[in-house]
Order: structure tokens, then sequence, then C-alpha cells
């Protein structure tokens, strides 16, 4: 959830519901037997206020474009320039029909219940509650596991996006201080630093303590905004410079498929570049009319066909004119004018998409420290700036620990949380919230059937990503600390 989102915390703080309160027993008596005409059923809402279709296009289209977008280059070069292309087309297909399952549970859910909506969390708690068994004992471990992995990978994204900033800005500094604008990373001249990554992970720490004790969201908007253009013309920049400002490199000098060593590689960092199935049932619950959201050519339809395009572009391209070189950020890859405005640019849309990004696990953690006797002791206010300062330089740790790896920790983080929430979770909560209703879904077995290879897929994901990742960051970083 990059610069721009605003919508309703993507984690459930303290103050929600209780599960009791949440679920009385005879909304529960309305699962089991339920008629089948009510499985696919929508809300049919109406709101006087709230965000207009094409608002709720924008945000989430805001909330997939992150550092995940920039990455794509390096992740079909992982792949090879055909089968990386059309997985990232069919990943595409399977995330956004992920999105469509976690909308199904919910509305349905919401209409059992008799509730007007639920967030990400709540469609977890309530599909394992419902469902007749010893299932419904795990409902709250399913709310706490989402969570969970929300709050891994919404500090997972703080990680990347210090190292983000801070090469980005050091490849500036290293190109004005020695009068070179025409090469990008890897030229011989910039090879010297004047001060290690870790010197500029540092600087960007002390710039962004102050700025994550921005605590209303509100006071947000401005810097929002500003980060919105910035990574919009960057985009603009990037796709200018490879089109036009750049001779059209030839396709045929890369490999149509680049083996099978680096392909979890390649699916961590395109599942991190879906990052967006967090914000969708909450950018639903602030739609004046939330039933557009899931129709063919509906909302979610239309801003994800957007986003998996510039997607596509941006990796297909990208890969064909830096070829085996892409880095972990192709705005490392940029020479010339273009390279220090473009670095420039999306150092200041991702500073800002820290705090915003930071914002979530805050609103988990926040209540539960208000709790502690610690709290009691120095207050909660107190309690709350420390705990915020410690997860800055958590950020950093992570950060610095990586070195300038940066494609191999955004695997990591999309291998390791972003799979769970977008590839696990929502076919399970999709078999679990219907397996009462099975005897009256004509395809039931079908969908289950269907909802396991995704799951199974997501498992493979999770496992091997993480551990490939892994093993290839404690390689690198091996060698790179030989080579010292």
């Amino acid at each position: 959830m990059p610069a721009g989102e605003e919508q309703r915390p993507l984690l459930n703080d303290d103050s929600s519901p209780s599960q009791d309160e949440l679920f009385s027993e005879d909304e529960v008596s309305h699962f089991p037997g339920g008629s089948s005409s009510s499985v696919n059923s929508q809300p049919a809402r109406m709101r006087a206020a709230g965000t207009t279709n094409f608002e709720t296009i924008m945000h989430i289209i805001k909330g997939n474009l992150g550092t995940g977008i920039l990455a794509m280059p390096l992740a079909i070069s992982n792949a090879g320039i055909l089968v990386g292309t059309v997985g990232l087309l069919l990943l595409g297909m399977i995330c956004v029909h992920c999105m469509h399952l976690l909308v199904k549970c919910s509305h349905f859910l919401c209409a059992r219940l008799n509730r007007p909506n639920m967030d990400y969390a709540d469609v977890a708690e309530a599909s394992f509650f419902a469902c007749p068994g010893r299932l419904s004992k795990y409902s709250k471990a399913a709310r706490y596991a989402v969570n969970t992995f929300l709050f891994i990978t919404q500090i997972g994204f703080c990680c990347v996006y210090i190292l983000f900033i801070a090469q980005n800005v050091d490849l500036v500094v290293r190109k004005l201080a020695y009068g070179s604008t025409d090469v990008a990373e890897d030229n011989p001249i910039l090879i010297n630093r004047p001060m290690p990554i870790q010197l500029f992970e540092l600087c960007v720490v002390a710039l962004l303590i102050p700025f994550v004790f921005i605590k209303d969201m509100k006071h947000m908007a401005p810097f929002s905004f500003l980060a919105n253009v910035a990574t919009f013309v960057g985009l603009g920049f990037i796709l200018y410079y490879i089109w036009i400002d750049q001779e059209f490199q030839s396709v045929s000098r890369l490999p149509l498929f680049a083996g099978w060593a680096k392909l979890p590689l390649y699916l961590g960092t395109a599942i991190y570049a879906f990052e967006g199935i967090g914000v969708v049932l909450p950018v639903e619950n602030a739609m004046r009319e939330p039933a557009a959201l899931p129709s063919t050519f509906g909302v979610l339809n239309v801003s994800m066909t957007i986003v998996c395009v510039l997607y596509i572009t941006v990796g297909f391209y990208g890969y064909i004119e830096f070829g085996e070189n892409c880095y972990g950020s192709i705005t490392l890859n940029i020479g010339s004018w273009f390279g220090i405005v473009v670095q420039l640019l999306f150092s200041i849309a991702i500073f800002v998409s820290y705090g915003i990004q930071f914002y979530v696990p805050m609103t988990f953690i926040g209540p539960r420290l208000a709790e502690t006797s610690l709290s009691r002791k120095i207050g909660p206010n107190l309690l709350n700036g420390i705990v915020r300062v410690l997860l800055v330089f958590f950020s950093y740790g992570v950060a610095a620990i990586c070195g300038k790896n940066l494609g191999l920790l955004i695997s990591l983080i999309g291998s390791m949380a972003s799979a769970a929430l977008a590839l696990i979770f929502p076919p399970l909560f999709d078999v679990i919230t219907f397996w009462p209703e099975r005897q009256n879904i004509k395809y039931f077995w079908f969908m289950f059937a269907k909802d396991l290879a995704i799951g199974v897929f997501g498992i493979f994901c999770f496992l091997f990503g993480t551990i490939f990742a892994l093993i290839q960051l404690i390689t690198t970083l091996s060698n790179q600390s030989n080579t010292h």
C-alpha cells in the first residue's frame, strides 16, 4: 500500500469487536444449510458518501505501484524473456482471482452475519468460526495469522524502502561527486563510494524518525499527493528513456527461459509486486457503490488490468534494454541526467510511502502497548514513541545486513510474507467459507480442486522461494565480505 492509500487500517486493533460480539449463536446458525442463491450474492448496498468508482480504481492502482514495479526487469531476467513475461500475466490472473475470492467470501459472510463490511482478518475469523466441526476453535488463530503476515509484510516493505532510498541517493551522490552522469551503477568510475551504503541508510533513518511520528493519516495527505505525482512522473521518465532516448536492443540475445535455478527468485519478486490484496477490502468498504468492485468489467478487474500492463511493460522493455545487468530497481540502471531525476523522484515517493506503510503495523501493536505494565510505568505516549523508533531501527538493521542486495531482499519478502496473503489464505478461506454449502453449489468440487491447486502453488512459492532467497542472500553476502 504505497503513498496515497488512506483507507481504514489493514490490521484490526483491540478496539475491534470480540469474537463473541462478532458472531452470536443466532448468526452462526444461518451458515449451515443456507440457500444456494445466497452463495454468490453481493451486498446490494449504496452509500450516499464514499469514494467513486474512478477514485477506487486510482486507490487500487496506487496500492500496487510500489518498489515492486521497479524490480520487474530483474524478475524477468531470472526467468527469461518468454517465461518471465507470460508468467507475469498468469501470476497476475491468479492473484486477481484470489482478490475476487476474498471479496466473494466477504460478501457471503456479511450477508450471513448481517454486517455492513469486513476486512481481511474479519474474513479469516468468520470463515473458521462459522464452519461446523473442530475448525471453529481456530477462528482466533486465523485472525492472528492474517494480522501477523500483514505485519511482517508491511515491516518488510519498510526494510526494502530504506535500502531502496539509500542505494538511489548513494548513486546520485557518487555521480555528482565524480562528475559523471552518463553512466549507471556498474560504471568503474563510480565503484568507490564516498561512504558505505549503511551510512546512507543511517541518514535516511535520521530523516524518517520524525516522519513516522505523524499519527493522523489526514496530515499525510499532502505528502501522499506529492509521492503519487513523483511516482507517475518517474515511470514516465523511465519509459521515455527506454523507448525513445535509447536505441532499441535486440530481443534475440535474451534467453526464452533462464533455467530452473533462479525461478524461485522470479516468483518471489513477482508476488512481492502484487502487494495490493490487503487494500482490496478496505477500498471496497469505502466505496459509494461496492457492488461495482467485483463485476466482470468492474473496478477490480479494470484497475488490476492496468497494473498488470504496467508491470509487463516495465519488466519486458527494461529487460530488453539492460539484459542480464538488471538491478534490484530499474532506477539503478538508468544513466544520463534521466538517471539522477528518476532516482530522486522515486526516493521522494518511497520516503513518503515508508510513513504510510509504517502506519499499518502501529495500528496493530499500538493498542496492545497501551495495556502493558511498562506503559503504566512510563506512560503510553512515551512507550509508543520508543517502539516507533525501535521499529525504524529494526528496518534499518535488516536493510544494513542485506548490503546492496535489493533484489534478493524483495524476493525474500515476497516469498516469506506476500505469498501467504496473496496465494495461500484466499483459497483456504474460500473452501472453508463455502464448505457448509457444498451440497448447494453445483461445481463445488471443481472449485475445491482449483483452490487446492492455487494453495499448493502458494505453499511452493512460500517454502522454496523463502529458502532459496535466504541461501542466495547468505551466499552473496559471504562472497562480498570475502572480496573486501
